[in-house]
């Protein structure tokens, strides 16, 4: 069973609360770490009923393609070649 985003929300800031390790809390709710800090960071900006109306909005919607074009790829994949594997960037 999982639970909806607005309850593991609500169960990390409960837990926050009462002290209990970022790292315990994410191995519990079965999140990563990082996801834990930034829920508490914003629920500390905007309140725990801002942070949720915000994470709504946001999961609202069309979401954009994270595809990196194939050309481009090789491209960038080519000048690593050619200049003996630096970065790409």
């Amino acid at each position: 069973m999982d639970m909806q985003d607005s309850t593991l929300i609500t169960l990390c800031w409960e837990l926050h609360e009462q002290r209990m390790p970022k790292t315990r809390i994410a191995e519990r709710l079965g999140k990563h770490r990082e996801t834990i800090d930034l829920w508490i960071k914003g629920i500390e900006r905007y309140g725990l009923l801002g942070f949720l109306d915000k994470h709504d909005q946001a999961k609202k919607g069309e979401r954009r393609s994270r595809r990196v074009d194939p050309l481009v790829k090789r491209l960038v994949w080519e000048v690593r070649e050619r200049e003996f594997h630096c970065c790409g960037q």
